[in-house]
């Protein structure tokens, strides 16, 4: 079965256009709302400026809002095909993918709620208060409550390019992940919290099996703003409280490798340019077809799939920077991806990853190559026929970075903003992936786990 990617809430990608005018909103929120709203504000120590319209959909309105009836036009459609054929080199899909089809099952199956910048209004899966429905009001009501204050839409309009505007979105969505549970543990009674308990497993249930048939690393890609913004928003929190977040917001976090690494954020460090060629040369063999930015959490996810996932996780760590570009080549979608690190170690530990994930990708399509000095790789797709024995891995991976950045989060309570890499290590280290990764793992809990912490803490502190 495919990756859970169930998630409360969200917040759509920001389409409004400057000068278009404010969307009509209420002039009082509606009763049914009217406490939570009292609640996000206390929690997040920020007020709203209006009240906003909440659509209490059934299912089918719902999932007609959510999703696209199909590609926009030709070009569109084009686009996808290509990206399927991205998928399959970089050995993360195999077969016949629809991803039209893909998108829609995650953004209606994998999804409960979500709020949009563009008309300000919050629409949910549901006409009945349930306490499931309450907690994801309050992750709604979150990110209206950020798009007053911060203004989500011009922030996604100005972002730099697509890894910024996903650092941004794992920004958005870890602070009211943040606000999400803070109303479970604090306005919840036992009965209520039994109840939501079973209330989300049910949602759960039913969103594996509409989502079964999307490629697991779409699924992750899509999972990984929560998965590693929450733990992220946390650290800041406890860095600062309400105020460290609102910096974040101000500044918000610039590539991916924020999300996967919290402390590359606070040590405010970029990503050095570089420009894939193909061939070896200054002069493309090929027009471009698609260009831009890998992100961190891809080079691991990639690598995730067909190595042990604590290598993969150790070589994506050195990130300082990449580019990804594909081409037609005869036919067929080829990729190349070049990765820059933070040290010439750096680079041969990724080096010495991508000639590993070259020998274990099927087809015999795939190289590690060298661009400029620095380790990359070039694939071709395969093609539908070929059965690239995905291993099935991706579906858990995303929990490494999570458990990475939740500890760097726990150390800021204790240690100064540079020891909480050394600090986060010495727990890893001591683990299996297994355990990590297991959901129902409870290496996380009880006296030996605190012992773990009080002796990381001791090794890596200065204070």
């Amino acid at each position: 079965m495919g990756a859970s990617v169930l998630v409360l809430g969200g917040v759509a990608v920001a389409t409004s256009e400057p000068g278009r005018g404010e969307p009509p909103h209420p002039a009082v929120w509606d009763s049914r709302v009217s406490p939570l709203v009292d609640f996000v504000e206390q929690e997040r120590g920020l007020s709203f400026d209006h009240p906003v319209f909440v659509d209490f959909l059934s299912g089918a309105d719902y999932t007609r809002e959510a999703t696209r009836s199909g590609p926009d036009s030709g070009d569109d459609a084009e686009r996808l095909d290509r990206y399927a054929g991205e998928l399959r080199a970089l050995g993360v899909a195999s077969g016949r993918i629809d991803l039209d089809a893909a998108f829609n099952q995650i953004s209606d199956g994998g999804t409960l709620a979500f709020y949009s910048p563009s008309d300000q209004r919050i629409r949910v899966r549901g006409t009945t208060i349930t306490v499931g429905l309450r907690v994801t009001l309050v992750h709604e009501l979150t990110h209206a409550l950020q798009d007053q204050r911060f203004d989500l839409a011009e922030l996604q309009r100005t972002s730099e390019d697509e890894s910024a505007s996903i650092a941004l979105r794992g920004l958005a969505e870890g602070d009211a992940l943040r606000v999400e549970n803070a109303y479970q543990a604090k306005e919840l009674s036992t009965a209520e919290r039994t109840s939501y308990d079973k209330e989300f497993a049910d949602a759960v249930t039913t969103s594996e099996k509409a989502t079964s048939d999307v490629p697991e690393f779409v699924s992750a890609t899509f999972s990984a703003p929560y998965a590693l913004g929450q733990p992220f928003a946390v650290l800041l929190f406890n860095l600062g409280g309400n105020l460290r977040v609102d910096e974040a917001f101000a500044d918000p976090p610039s590539t991916e490798e924020h999300l996967f690494d919290p402390a590359s954020y606070l040590e405010r460090e970029g990503a050095d340019e570089v420009a894939v060629r193909f061939g070896g040369t200054a002069t493309l063999e090929d027009p471009l077809e698609d260009q831009g930015p890998f992100g961190a959490t891809s080079w691991y996810l990639m690598l995730a799939e067909r190595l042990d996932p604590k290598v993969a996780f150790d070589a994506t760590l050195g990130w300082n920077g990449d580019d990804f570009a594909a081409v037609e080549r005869d036919g067929r979608t080829c990729v190349r991806v070049v990765f820059v690190g933070d040290t010439e170690r750096d680079e041969d530990e990724m080096a010495a990853a991508l000639s590993s994930w070259a020998a274990a990708m099927p087809g015999g399509e795939a190289d590690d190559v060298e661009q400029g000095g620095h380790p990359g790789l070039e694939s071709c797709d395969p093609g539908e026929s070929v059965d690239l024995e995905l291993t099935g891995r991706t579906a858990r991976s995303l929990a490494l970075p999570s458990v990475w950045g939740y500890l760097q989060a726990n150390g800021a309570t204790a240690l100064d903003e540079g020891e909480l890499r050394c600090f986060s290590r010495a727990v890893i280290d001591a683990l299996s992936y297994d355990q990590i990764s297991d959901p129902d793992s409870k290496a996380f809990e009880g006296p030996a786990f605190t012992a773990q912490l009080v002796a990381a803490r001791t090794r890596c502190g200065t204070s």
